[in-house]
């Protein structure tokens, strides 16, 4: 049985996450990779604690829809992380390719969980 509420945990890790980051470094010189850098984890976070906790919109949309958009996002940011990233080629598409894998996963869950069964959903 998959627990969607850790979901909402790390939802709100996501988003204490880059809010202490934003507060450590500051916001005031953000160029365009950079703001997706962040602007990305901070979605995922927001989806997560949507699909996570009992709202009106998981009512609406599913949690597992939510969840699958988390995924995506958090794939996202892995992979515009790694794209804008000087290290070297292999580390950047060892990255790359582990946030499409985990896109991947948050398109199934998008598809309603073929792929990889999401079992019994505790929500």
């Amino acid at each position: 049985m998959v627990n969607i509420r850790y979901f909402g945990y790390l939802g709100v890790f996501l988003l204490v996450l880059t809010a202490a980051l934003a507060a450590l470094f500051g916001l005031g010189n953000l160029h365009g990779a950079i703001a997706v850098q962040i602007g990305l984890p901070v979605l995922a976070g927001l989806f997560g604690v949507a699909g996570g906790f009992a709202n009106p919109l998981r009512e609406r949309v599913g949690a597992l829809r939510l969840v699958g958009l988390t995924d995506i996002s958090l794939g996202a940011s892995m992979a515009a992380s790694a794209l804008t990233a000087t290290d070297a080629l292999v580390f950047r598409a060892v990255v790359v390719l582990g946030g499409a894998c985990l896109a991947l996963i948050g398109v199934n869950y998008l598809a309603g969980g073929r792929f990889f069964d999401a079992g019994d959903v505790d929500v």
